[in-house]
């Protein structure tokens, strides 16, 4: 049978007991691995002796692309070329070719407008007005990291320094991974060597202190008392709990989804819904004729629209006020939640999940799924959990 992306997806990330291989057609299979990854690779026979060349790991690879250089793989050999051979040449001549603004325009074009990210035109702005200018036009491969100390130290010790380090070794760690650089020249350096590190608030509320808020909250008016539950009990954004519409949630499913237009990553993000937040959820709702689950229309005649930034802000500090306890803020909250799932044993990529974040790096195969048995299973745990601090019914 022939490969199909529904096929490709289940297989990612699934652990099997041993290696296994799919085949397509006119040479194209794929390898399973024991824990879970995908591989494209073609066989052929050359001079007699088989071999097999490997093309890419899916879904950095589509099966449309491997289709494709099957077929390229295929007219090299009818030409009398051995693929091997013709791969390396191609990888020679890419990487001659790239410079550094090339090295950028490539990640650009094959990794963050693919994958939708809303940052990127602030990016572009800042690598043409701080690095392109000093290095863009040299060739990565001629470049040492003695070269990019010198660029970020024209710079100053500021946060974008660090920022643009940052930057420039997710495009190059990209490039390098595709085979159009040899090298990753800024691999072992780190903020620290260049720019100030930009604050990071490491504020964790403890059991006591989330039984502390938890209590305080009936004396506030309900719409503050639902934006600080709903956190507590999904470790969501509290833009998220602001901005919320009621036609993103399905209590019947027992999910929400955020929809990609008013999601930070730029992704329609769908997550599973506790028990105790659909009853929140469902009591506020009662009487309310309005789209947006907080505004100031909800029972009276006024613009349905959400609650200001500023003004949900201010939420954590009038529980603050009323029991004298340490300074926190609400993005407190969503690294509480996912501090407390990971001692309690929640899978990193279930908390990414719960989270709503897009993962990266080796854990990018995760983005495919949302793995909704796993967020259930973890959010009626921190359910659990947030009982027993807590000590009455939620």
């Amino acid at each position: 049978m022939m490969l199909t992306d529904t096929k490709l997806r289940k297989a990612l990330g699934k652990r099997r007991e041993s290696v296994e291989v799919l085949s397509d057609s006119n040479g194209l299979n794929v390898r399973l691995s024991i824990t879970g990854g995908v591989t494209f690779f073609y066989r052929y026979r050359w001079q007699g002796k088989p071999v097999q060349l490997s093309i890419g790991d899916y879904p950095t690879y589509s099966l449309a692309q491997a289709r494709d250089r099957r077929q390229q793989f295929r007219a090299w050999l009818s030409e009398g070329y051995d693929p091997r051979q013709k791969v390396l040449v191609e990888k020679a001549e890419r990487i001659e070719a790239l410079t550094v603004d090339q090295a950028y325009d490539y990640w650009v074009k094959h990794y963050c407008i693919p994958e939708g990210l809303i940052k990127i035109d602030a990016n572009t702005r800042s690598f043409h007005k701080h690095i392109s200018p000093r290095i863009g036009r040299v060739m990565v491969d001629q470049t040492v990291k003695a070269n990019w100390l010198d660029v970020f130290d024209e710079m100053g010790r500021l946060v974008i320094t660090g920022e643009m380090l940052s930057l420039m070794k997710r495009a190059f760690r990209f490039c390098h991974n595709r085979g159009v650089i040899k090298n990753n020249p800024l691999e072992s350096l780190r903020r620290s060597d260049v720019g100030i590190a930009a604050k990071m608030k490491e504020r964790r509320l403890s059991d006591e202190e989330i039984k502390v808020v938890w209590d305080a909250l009936f004396a506030l008016p309900p719409s503050q008392q639902l934006v600080i539950r709903f956190m507590i009990l999904t470790g969501c954004r509290a833009a998220e709990i602001r901005k919320s519409r009621w036609d993103w949630y399905n209590f019947n499913e027992k999910t929400w989804t955020v929809p990609a237009e008013d999601y930070k990553t730029g992704k329609t993000i769908r997550r599973a819904l506790p028990e105790v937040a659909i009853r929140l959820l469902q009591e506020h709702k009662r009487g309310s004729v309005t789209s947006h689950v907080l505004t100031p229309a909800q029972f009276r005649d006024k613009e349905d629209i959400p609650p200001t930034q500023a003004l949900v802000s201010t939420y954590s500090m009038q529980v603050i006020r009323k029991t004298g306890m340490k300074q926190w803020s609400l993005h407190d909250l969503r690294r509480t939640v996912a501090t407390r799932l990971s001692e309690l044993g929640a899978p990193p990529h279930v908390i990414e999940k719960l989270l709503g974040h897009q993962m990266g790096g080796v854990m990018a195969r995760y983005n495919l799924h949302d793995y909704m048995d796993d967020q259930r299973e973890w959010l009626g745990i921190w359910q659990n959990h947030l009982q027993s601090i807590i000590g009455y019914q939620l």
